[in-house]
Order: C-alpha cells, then structure tokens, then sequence
C-alpha cells in the first residue's frame, strides 16, 4: 500500500472518530447544558412546581402555593400572611420566561407578612426556590420597581429575552379603605444564575 493511500485512509479514520465524538457531544451536550449552563440560558430546565422561597437578605423562608387568577381576574394571592403564591399560569422558576411570586406586606393588625422586608433587597442579594423534585434555584436581583396599583405591569409577567427570570410582587404605598388595596405595588426583578 502506498504512504499517500495510508494517509488517505487514516485521515478518514479520524475524520470518522472526530465526527462522532462531535455527533456525541451533539446528543449528550443539552443534558449537560442544562446541568451547568447559566440558568438564564435559554435551555429549559426540568424544574418542578415552586414549593418554597428563601430570600437570605431579609430572612423569608415561605412556602409557595400554585395559584392562578382570581375571580375578577387578577392574580390571585395566598389567603394567610406567611405564604406566597406562584403565579401558576406562567413559567416555572427556572424555565425561560418571567416567573412570578406574590406576597403579601402590612397585613392587618400589624401581623408580619412574607414580603413586609422585600423594599430592602439590593440588587445582588440572592433569592432561592425549591421545587416539588428537590432542585433549588438560584436568582440574583437585578432591580426594584415601583408600578401604580391600577398601571400597567405587563412586563412583571413577560420577557423576551430568552432566559430566565422570577419577579417579586407585593403591595406598598397607602393603604386605601374604600378598595381595601395600596397604593402601589412593588416589583422585585431577578436573573436566574
């Protein structure tokens, strides 16, 4: 056999092993991705349903109930003044999109709330969800907002930006006895990490 017909084959020896190890990496890379990828990536991660929220800075430690929309159509919210509710008509912690966790603030008679604190986060501090299949994420805050009580907030409830968030909403401002609502609501927005 001639040296340039060997060249020839061998080339197309390891031009096969390097396609396939590439065509490997193509079937097995998503698992992986998914597993150590920023989880602000578009890759959708196998996340369970929100069971519980911790949000070290200001010592939460919640459980989250799955809720949708209330009677007149807004966002329904937990009954008590300790639990949170995970708007569960959108994403799930974790998934692309804007996933979204109300709770309460200046419950009445002075009881604690969940979020009575939740003005104080920094942009930075960390905020933490366990699900049903014992995964914790990992979001990071990255602003503040105030909405009036009647305004638009659609961008609480939507991104497009192809990667992960959670929004934090909770009551604030006045407290209006005629609607028996505040004033205004605060908007805590995180980046998954």
């Amino acid at each position: 056999m001639s040296h340039s017909r060997i060249l020839i084959t061998w080339l197309w020896f390891v031009g096969g092993a390097i396609l396939l190890a590439f065509l490997a990496l193509v079937v097995l890379l998503p698992d992986n991705m998914a597993a150590s990828s920023a989880r602000g990536g578009s890759i959708q991660l196998p996340s369970g349903i929100p069971v519980r929220i911790r949000i070290p800075a200001i010592r939460v430690d919640a459980t989250v109930l799955p809720l949708g929309l209330a009677a007149d159509g807004a966002m329904a919210v937990p009954s008590g003044p300790l639990e949170t509710a995970w708007y569960d008509l959108g994403p799930k912690p974790g998934n692309t999109g804007a996933a979204v966790i109300a709770g309460h603030f200046g419950w009445k008679d002075n009881i604690p709330a969940v979020f009575d604190n939740l003005t104080a986060l920094q942009p930075g501090d960390k905020i933490l969800v366990e699900n049903d299949k014992g995964e914790t994420l990992t979001f990071v805050v990255r602003e503040l907002r105030t909405f009036d009580g009647n305004g638009n907030a659609a961008s609480v409830f939507s991104s497009t930006d192809g990667k992960a968030h959670l929004n934090l909403i909770t009551c604030e401002g006045v407290w209006d006895k005629n609607s028996k609502s505040y004033s205004k609501r605060l908007v805590v927005f995180t980046d998954a990490i």
